[in-house]
């Protein structure tokens, strides 16, 4: 159950101001400074897209659909159209922060090539949140608590003791409960943890099966093994 403050309660900080007068307006210029940084992401993603078509096509059908086969890529090209847009972040994301482009002279990394296009205009704050993406890897985490519409917080699901680690988000928090396990990118801000957006879910009766196959992965191919198992859940529609 949430207990939130009341705007024109005293603020819990203890300053003597209103709420509305004091912590509010913090929490309302992180939302503003977090919404910067993400429409900076989405932004980068479609001028890469747009400009590097080909390039594009190409990596997905050699990395992220890599091992797919051809009904399950038909399979997910049918999911309904909240996991598809759900896939098709997912996909992005993972492309900037970890893809390169096959057959290319010169630079060939996404991100790359987004921090040196002058027609973008990505300033510093949001530069600086793209390269963080490299920094920041794929993790499976579990749900200890939820707040929907304010914060979530998790645990890494694969160590039996890890810190827990909660995410102030209006919109990740709608889409999880309880005891959820699902792949996040978890980001340092000057205001603490963010999920960068990416959102892998995972129903519990496949949790034992991919926690076998995550702990035979190393740090290379921690987030290939993780995508995939997910992907070949999408094709299912499960």
């Amino acid at each position: 159950m949430s207990n939130k403050v009341q705007r024109n309660a005293l603020c819990p900080c203890g300053s003597g101001k209103k709420y509305k007068k004091c912590c509010k307006v913090n929490e309302r210029d992180q939302m503003v400074a977090s919404s910067h940084r993400r429409d900076g992401v989405m932004h980068a993603i479609t001028w890469v897209s747009d400009h590097y078509t080909k390039q594009t096509d190409q990596w997905v059908d050699e990395v992220w659909l890599s091992g797919i086969s051809e009904e399950q890529r038909t399979g997910i090209a049918l999911a309904d159209a909240t996991i598809r847009g759900i896939h098709d972040t997912n996909l992005l994301e993972y492309m900037v922060a970890e893809g390169r482009y096959s057959d290319m002279e010169g630079e060939d990394r996404p991100l790359e090539l987004i921090l040196n296009a002058t027609d973008l205009e990505l300033d510093e704050a949001q530069c600086a949140y793209l390269k963080q993406l490299t920094e920041r890897p794929l993790r499976l985490y579990k749900v200890a608590a939820c707040v929907p519409g304010e914060s979530f917080t998790v645990s890494d699901a694969m160590l039996e003791k890890s810190e827990q680690i909660t995410i102030e988000d209006v919109y990740a928090s709608r889409m999880l409960d309880v005891e959820d396990v699902v792949g996040l990118r978890l980001m340092k801000t000057a205001a603490g943890w963010e999920a960068s957006g990416a959102v892998y879910h995972f129903p519990t009766e496949y949790l034992s099966e991919l926690g076998d196959l995550l702990r035979e992965s190393d740090d290379e191919t921690f987030s290939a093994t993780l995508i995939h198992f997910w992907l070949k859940l999408v094709a299912a529609h499960v």
